[in-house]
């Protein structure tokens, strides 16, 4: 049955149930009913025995004269099987009839039949029914052996066998055709679910198995298979997601290695120039490198996201750092690019790698949108009890639709002015996602044609702060 489906396989059991059962009832119905019918037979036997007694007494109370011998032959004339009917004395002796040669179908009972007793024998061929009591007739202690015959019963049960024989067919015809409805009808929630997860892929993993109201098992593992689509479906999200991620940083520092070759390949530079160029294409594929591990970590972990390492950083080398790694890039467009720090060093709580992401998306998208001899500004300054980062660009700006759509994941604008092809709308999104994950608010204002101006809010950390930092560190 391995190779069998299950529809089958429930067919075949139900057959074979059924089959049993039937068998079953069968069976015990025939033995129900021999039984029913040799019970009443007894107690046919034991109402003649009653009718004999009773006309005996009569006779004796009328005074009949006629002998026991001519009595019991007048009774056995007038009375339905009277020829299975014989009297015996307490030593056997054969009372009536006197002149009978069937004695093969009465029997001695070691207890002289004092109770009852029952005998199922064969006489001429056919099954007879002999019951034995014992008797006081004339003040002598006899038995009484009257024997009925079970032709009748045995015909009956015969009748009843062949229906059961003859019934039997049809019933398992009957049971194998239900087993099918019934497994067809109880595998049908189970075949559309195979069809629709056969027609699922890696495209459409939104669609969901449908789940039959039924409350069973069938129900259970529909829900049980849609939650884990739920999880398929996040984890290849996840996975989509990192890899776009993960084109976005690389590209970046491709593009920041390719301008630097460009220009110094576009002019002459002293040697020491061209040393400062290659030791920053050299800083640049470190910083490449340094990505494709974390990457690769990121890939072989479980749910494809970055676990943020809060530690004291610098804000202030950060954004110089960041300003320095596309300054290049800015002024292959003939963009000045600038920056404004604090007098003392700002430090955060933050994960150093992340927060070079967020700067360098945030000034390689105002190098982007900022057309030929524009600016570009990046200051640091503190406000209250935060640290802030500003990106301003006299750029070509934004409008408040798109300003408000800015940060959406994979959302492109329609902005014509731009210089180069549209990206693949990330940066923005990886941005907004690097702040809420150090608790930071990033914000821009914009006015078309004019520029945009981005902000970081970083919480100000504390000299305290630091202190603790660093002892819990050492």
């Amino acid at each position: 049955m391995g190779a069998l489906s299950i529809r089958a396989k429930l067919t075949l059991w139900y057959l074979l149930l059924t089959s049993a059962g039937a068998m079953l009832f069968g069976i015990t119905s025939y033995g129900v009913l021999r039984h029913a019918l040799i019970k009443e037979k007894k107690t046919h036997l034991r109402g003649r025995e009653e009718r004999l007694k009773r006309l005996l007494s009569d006779n004796k109370a009328q005074r009949i004269t006629a002998s026991l011998n001519e009595q019991l032959r007048n009774y056995a004339l007038v009375t339905h099987e009277g020829n299975l009917f014989q009297l015996r004395g307490r030593h056997d002796e054969q009372i009536f009839p006197v002149e009978s040669s069937h004695e093969a179908w009465a029997f001695s009972d070691p207890g002289n039949c004092r109770q009852e007793v029952f005998r199922l024998l064969t006489l001429d061929g056919g099954p007879v029914l002999v019951m034995c009591s014992a008797t006081d007739i004339d003040g002598m202690e006899d038995r009484i052996f009257l024997g009925g015959s079970l032709d009748q019963e045995f015909h009956i049960l015969l009748i009843y066998r062949s229906v059961l024989f003859f019934l039997l067919p049809g019933l398992l015809i009957l049971a194998s055709l239900c087993g099918y409805f019934l497994s067809r009808r109880a595998m049908a929630p189970v075949d559309r679910m195979t069809r629709t997860a056969v027609s699922m892929g890696i495209g459409n993993l939104s669609a969901r198995l449908p789940v039959p109201a039924t409350r069973d098992e069938v129900q259970q593992l529909a829900e049980a298979w849609n939650q884990l689509l739920g999880r398929l479906e996040a984890a290849v999200l996840r996975l989509s997601q990192f890899s776009a991620d993960a084109s976005h940083d690389l590209r970046t520092s491709i593009t920041v290695m390719l301008a630097t070759a460009q220009l110094s390949l576009s002019r002459p530079h002293t040697e020491q120039e061209y040393r400062n160029d290659l030791e920053r294409i050299v800083t640049e594929c470190r910083t490449a490198s340094t990505l494709l591990d974390t990457l690769l970590l990121l890939a072989r972990s479980e749910n494809f996201t970055h676990e943020v390492s809060l530690q004291p950083i610098d804000l202030c080398e950060l954004v110089v750092t960041a300003c320095r790694r596309v300054e290049d890039l800015a002024e292959s467009d003939d963009i000045m690019l600038d920056w404004d720090l604090f007098a003392e060093p700002v430090f955060i709580e933050g994960d150093k790698l992340l927060v070079q992401r967020l700067l360098g998306i945030l000034l390689e998208n105002a190098i982007k949108y900022t057309p030929e001899h524009g600016q570009i500004h990046a200051q640091v300054e503190i406000i209250g009890a935060e640290a802030v980062v500003a990106v301003c660009d006299t750029g070509i700006g934004m409008s408040n639709e798109v300003r408000e759509r800015i940060f959406e994941r994979f959302y492109q604008a329609d902005l014509r002015e731009r210089k180069t092809q549209a990206g693949c709308g990330l940066g923005l999104s990886i941005a907004r996602w690097i702040a809420d994950a150090h608790r930071a608010e990033l914000t821009v204002t914009s006015v078309p044609l004019r520029g945009s101006v981005f902000k970081v809010r970083f919480a100000l950390m504390t000299g305290e702060q630091r202190a603790r930092s660093q002892e819990h560190a050492s």
